[in-house]
C-alpha cells in the first residue's frame, strides 16, 4: 500500500480484503456463524465469525475515539474434552496506528459450560498484532437473557464493558445494550448466533 493512501481508505481496503477472504472461506455450510454490531456515540464494532469442522474464521472492524482497526484470522481448532477448545492460526490486520497490513498469529481459548440455571461461556484471545487481547465471560439463563462482561486492550486502546442481551422469539437474533467503562458511554447493538 502506498504511504500516501488516506488512512480511512486503508481501513476500507483492509476491511474489503478481510471480508472477501472471510466470505469466500465460509461459502460452505458452517457448523455455526456469529455476527455482532455495537454502536456508541464515539465508537462502533462489527464482528463476524464462523466455524466449519475444525476450522474457524473471523473478521472485525472497530472505530473508537481517535482511531480504528480492522482484521481477520483463520484458526485450526483443537478440542480438549470437558476442558476447552483451543484455536490457533494466522491473523492479518490494519489500524490507524500502523503503516499498512500487518501479519501475526492468534490464539483463542474457549469453554462453554451448561449449568442448572442456563450456561456460562468464557473466551480468552490474544493476537500478536499490536499485542491485542480480549476476555469475555457470558452468563445466560437458557431462556434468552444473558450478561456479558468483557475486557480488552492492545498497544493502542483499552476497554472494559458490560452488556445485557435478549434473544428474540427463541431464534438466533438478540438485541444488546451496555456500557463501556473507559469511554464512559452507553452502546446498543444486535447479534445473530447460530452456534
Amino acid at each position: 500500500m502506498s504511504d500516501t493512501t488516506n488512512p480511512r481508505q486503508q481501513a476500507l481496503q483492509t476491511l474489503l480484503i478481510t471480508s472477501t477472504l472471510f466470505f469466500l472461506a465460509t461459502g460452505a455450510r458452517a457448523d455455526g456463524t456469529f455476527f455482532q454490531l455495537d454502536l456508541a456515540p464515539n465508537a462502533s464494532d462489527v464482528v463476524l465469525g464462523a466455524t466449519r469442522g475444525k476450522m474457524s474464521l473471523g473478521a472485525n472492524y472497530s472505530t473508537f475515539e481517535g482511531g480504528w482497526s480492522v482484521g481477520a484470522y483463520a484458526t485450526r481448532d483443537f478440542t480438549i474434552d470437558n476442558v476447552a477448545t483451543i484455536k490457533i492460526g494466522p491473523s492479518i490486520g490494519n489500524s490507524d496506528a500502523s503503516n499498512g497490513l500487518e501479519f501475526g498469529a492468534k490464539l483463542i481459548v474457549e469453554r462453554y459450560q451448561p449449568t442448572d440455571f442456563g450456561f456460562v461461556f468464557m473466551s480468552g484471545q490474544f493476537n500478536t498484532i499490536e499485542n491485542d487481547w480480549f476476555a469475555l465471560a457470558q452468563i445466560g439463563n437458557g431462556k434468552g437473557l444473558s450478561v456479558d462482561l468483557t475486557a480488552g486492550g492492545s498497544d493502542t486502546y483499552s476497554e472494559q464493558s458490560i452488556a445485557v442481551s435478549y434473544r428474540l422469539d427463541e431464534g438466533p437474533t438478540s438485541l444488546r445494550g451496555g456500557y463501556r467503562f473507559d469511554a464512559r458511554e452507553v452502546f446498543i447493538g444486535m447479534s445473530v448466533n447460530t452456534y
